[in-house]
């Protein structure tokens, strides 16, 4: 070969070979930079959603530590990314370049309007919160979208995986090809080509190991989606999904599936006492008795915050699932009253069970949890600590009770709610000295309603403490009107919930309510259970000191029927003692029921406390209370609660301090 053409030959070989090498270097950069981002923007998609719901779960479950702002953040996230990937976008993880493929746009806006509809229902059943609970239809349609999203944006992710790997194969084909070619036309540049080969193993590389990534992040994105962060059991949607394929394998070999719905009495309390961090472990370490209760092929669910699911699958018939329910759950039961070592403290704690049977019961999922959520409520009604199976009549009370929190919601608003008067006199002079505030509900239906039938669901569902306010509001309002009139009667005496009286802005709002009706905090007497102040002791001392430095009363509601200790009265600094009425029944029955009330009011007495009978309906009681030095009595001796009008005009009043002499009205 000529110099020439040797030279020829070269420069042709040599333009060939940068031809080459700039076809694969830009062949290469589309892939890193157009189409990698597509695999980050369609992870976050998923990412962002999944937290979002998992986060909103735990909200509705009644952790405070995280905030419905941050939920819908995590939403506009994912709309970001998904927007990004049919229109493009930057941000500062880098730029997205969009879709091109119509089939992968359309399924994008799918993803879109999956995480429209999921955001929507998320601000439904977050304004709705009370009535969002387990196994209603705004959780089924919220858990029926969220599948219906990650169903969606998982094709997507499989789409861009498929493109990207199709793509990667065309790049491999073609830069082997264009290499070989150049290496038969110019074999003394291999070693230029050698480097050019080296580069083009560490592009492939480098995308080996983002494909490597996104199944790794695959599986960690399930894991998200489908188990507690927590405590490692599946969560609520996996439990559905197993839930139907326990009833479908029943149902094609005939055989039975029995539910356990669990929930942990008075865990809020060991939250509030030790923290959310102790709380956690006791929840880790409750999730392992439960496993070590079941066997392998049930499944142990956390639904939320302390309520837990059992699926006991596989049982032959209906008596067998009845037998295998008793057994796990009496020793679910055992297993919790097992003292729990948490970091320092011992905590007890007990559990309240209920059960359903497929097909019994139910062959529908979704209700046949919502009747065994029935039978848990039945079983802490009945003291909590036991197991009950569902019945229809469950399902009733059930019912009844979720129609009473959309009424009561109402009837708070449209001040359904009247307050009623029970006057208290002292004993030894007859005069009346201050009554007792209760609340009737003038339900427009069903008439007048009695608090024992509407305060227990307001505790449960939320509403006590707009109740209590409302109350206390309302109390203070009709104080003004006769203060206005010129009547006194003395002191007024109003029930507060425990619920109500740990919360933080409790005082700040008794004393807001003292300065706008321009009353005085001494006539105030707020009525707690002595349960309140035992269990939660140091809390409680703040809360009475912050209520003395008001002013304020504070008198223990049915002394004597919570603890058998009263050494804890020196603790604490309340004013009065209300005696329950059924040791006022039970004194005039035998000579050792009067002894314990003797010494009750002895107790208080000698303590300086200020002593109220309650429920005095004969003379021979009243007598008796007074030869024990009773301060004051309250009961249907003298009247049964009554209206502010009734009760005005009961009174009397005639002389001018407003305080009538109970003989002129015996």
């Amino acid at each position: 070969m000529t110099p020439k053409r040797l030279l020829l030959f070269t420069l042709i070989s040599a333009s060939m070979l940068i031809f080459v090498m700039s076809l694969l270097s830009y062949l290469g950069n589309r892939l890193l930079i157009e189409r990698s981002p597509l695999i980050e923007a369609s992870e976050k998609i998923k990412l962002e959603a999944t937290t979002a719901h998992l986060w909103f779960e735990e909200i509705m479950g009644g952790d405070s530590t995280e905030s419905i702002e941050a939920v819908f953040e995590h939403i506009d996230s994912a709309d970001w990314y998904a927007n990004a990937m049919l229109e493009g976008g930057e941000n500062a993880d880098g730029e997205y370049y969009p879709l091109v493929d119509h089939s992968m746009r359309q399924q994008m806006v799918s993803v879109r309007h999956e995480l429209a509809s999921f955001r929507a229902i998320a601000v439904k059943r977050y304004d709705n919160f009370a009535e969002s609970v387990p196994g209603t239809d705004i959780d089924s349609q919220f858990d029926k979208v969220f599948r219906d999203f990650i169903k969606h944006a998982t094709l997507v992710e499989s789409l861009v995986k498929a493109q990207i790997r199709e793509e990667f194969k065309q790049y491999q084909t073609i830069s082997s090809s264009l290499i070989v070619v150049s290496a038969l036309l110019s074999l003394y540049l291999s070693s230029f080509l050698y480097q050019r080969e080296k580069l083009r193993e560490s592009l492939m590389g480098s995308l080996k190991k983002a494909t490597a990534s996104i199944e790794q992040k695959n599986l960690e994105l399930n894991k998200l989606a489908h188990y507690d962060a927590l405590t490692g059991l599946p969560n609520r949607v996996l439990f559905l999904d197993r839930l139907d394929q326990a009833m479908i394998h029943a149902m094609r070999t005939q055989s039975s599936v029995a539910i356990l719905f669990l929930d942990l009495d008075h865990f809020k309390e060991v939250n509030d006492q030790y923290g959310h961090q102790q709380g956690d472990n006791l929840l880790k370490q409750v999730s392992q008795r439960m496993i070590s209760c079941t066997r392998a092929e049930d499944t142990v669910v956390r639904i939320s915050g302390d309520e837990f699911v059992v699926i006991l699958s596989g049982l032959e018939d209906v008596t067998a699932a009845i037998d295998v329910a008793n057994r796990v759950a009496g020793e679910l039961i055992h297993t919790l009253q097992v003292p729990f070592e948490l970091d320092g403290p011992e905590v007890y704690i007990t559990g309240s069970i209920g059960g359903a049977i497929y097909p019994d019961d139910s062959s529908n999922g979704e209700e046949l949890t919502r009747f065994a959520d029935s039978a848990m409520y039945h079983a802490k009604s009945l003291g909590k600590n036991n197991f009950q199976f569902y019945s229809e009549v469950l399902n009733q009370q059930s019912l009844r009770r979720m129609e009473t929190i959309r009424e009561l919601r109402l009837a708070i608003e449209e001040d359904q709610l009247e307050l009623y008067f029970q006057p208290q006199w002292q004993l030894k002079t007859g005069c009346i000295s201050g009554m007792e505030v209760l609340v009737r509900w003038q339900h427009p239906a069903r008439g007048l309603v009695f608090p024992d039938e509407f305060i227990g669901v307001a505790e449960t569902c939320g509403l006590i403490q707009k109740l209590d306010l409302l109350i206390m509001e309302k109390a203070f309002k009709q104080n003004k009107e006769w203060r206005g009139q010129g009547l006194n009667f003395g002191t007024m005496s109003i029930n507060v919930s425990p619920v109500c009286f740990f919360r933080p802005d409790f005082v700040a709002n008794v004393a807001r309510l003292i300065h706008k009706f321009d009353i005085q905090a001494g006539i105030i007497e707020l009525e707690i259970l002595e349960s309140v102040l035992v269990e939660n002791d140091e809390n409680a001392q703040h809360v009475l000191q912050e209520l003395k430095r008001l002013g304020v009363k504070v008198a223990i509601d049915d002394f004597g029927t919570g603890y058998s200790s009263m050494a804890y009265l020196k603790d604490f600094e309340v004013d009065t003692l209300k005696i329950d009425r059924a040791f006022i029944a039970d004194s005039t029955k035998g000579s050792k029921s009067k002894l314990i009330l003797k010494n009750m009011i002895k107790l208080g007495l000698d303590l300086e406390l200020n002593v109220i009978a309650e429920g005095i309906e004969t003379i021979e009681q009243e007598e008796m209370l007074k030869s024990f030095n009773c301060n004051i009595g309250q009961g249907y001796l003298l009247a049964k609660p009554l209206p502010s009008k009734d009760f005005v005009e009961l009174l009397q009043v005639k002389n001018t301090d407003n305080v009538i002499s109970l003989k002129t009205l015996k």
